[in-house]
């Protein structure tokens, strides 16, 4: 397959993600969670697919085989996340896989990358700080308390932004398109994991923050999948 069917290919499969998140919102706001299960998985085979076929082009095979073990994670936790619906007396468990299979997808990101160049960790600690100072700031402000999940979403959310700023180390450090794109989807992960600890543990349940949540968590997985292909 030539470079301009894979790249129409790519396209096609990120409109169909874009397309297939938003049904699975209107799902989700109607209470139909069975159906929104089946659109949320569409639409994260949707990225899974865009990295195999980025992948292709990817110029370091390890590289490209991390990261697409990282998008399958995403996957398996999104339908993970979306079971606590179906299933809400077993609501707190299935947060908490989800979000255990989420934090084995970035520290995969995070081997990646580091893989890629050792040397990020000095240039990311800076950035480290003041994302987890701003994520402090913002959950202080949003009231949000997670009870007995309190510990493992401030360390997942810490993972979180450890993942957004090494990206953005590899970005400085090493630039090129692949990198300044994988740097933007670790910004879009880190702003939607955000928001979504906001929207289940504090003050920030509105359709407009439920539907910013989804915006920038398949904005990240996307770009981390074009990423590959620009490396």
């Amino acid at each position: 397959m030539n470079d301009t069917l894979l790249l129409m290919l790519g396209v096609l499969l990120s409109l169909g993600c874009a397309v297939t998140a938003h049904f699975f919102l209107r799902a989700g706001w109607r209470e139909d969670y069975r159906r929104a299960l089946l659109l949320k998985g569409t639409a994260s085979m949707c990225f899974v697919l865009l990295g195999a076929v980025n992948r292709r082009l990817c110029p370091d095979g390890l590289f490209g085989l991390i990261i697409q073990m990282g998008l399958c994670l995403g996957f398996l936790g999104d339908e993970l996340l979306a079971m606590r619906y179906i299933k809400p007396e077993r609501h707190d468990a299935f947060f908490s896989q989800g979000a255990a299979v989420f934090a084995l997808g970035h520290l995969l990101y995070i081997t990646a990358l580091f893989l890629q160049d050792r040397g990020l960790l000095p240039l990311s600690l800076p950035v480290l700080v003041l994302g987890i100072g701003a994520s402090w700031l913002y959950q202080r402000a949003k009231k949000t308390d997670a009870a007995k999940l309190q510990l493992p979403a401030t360390l997942y959310i810490a993972l979180v932004v450890f993942m957004a700023s090494v990206a953005c180390a590899a970005a400085v450090r090493g630039f090129s398109v692949g990198l300044l794109l994988f740097a933007a989807g670790g910004i879009c992960f880190a702003i939607s994991d955000n928001l979504l600890c906001a929207y289940c543990f504090g003050t920030a349940r509105s359709r407009a923050v439920d539907r910013a949540v989804h915006i920038t968590y398949y904005a990240a997985q996307l770009l981390i999948a074009w990423s590959l292909r620009f490396l």
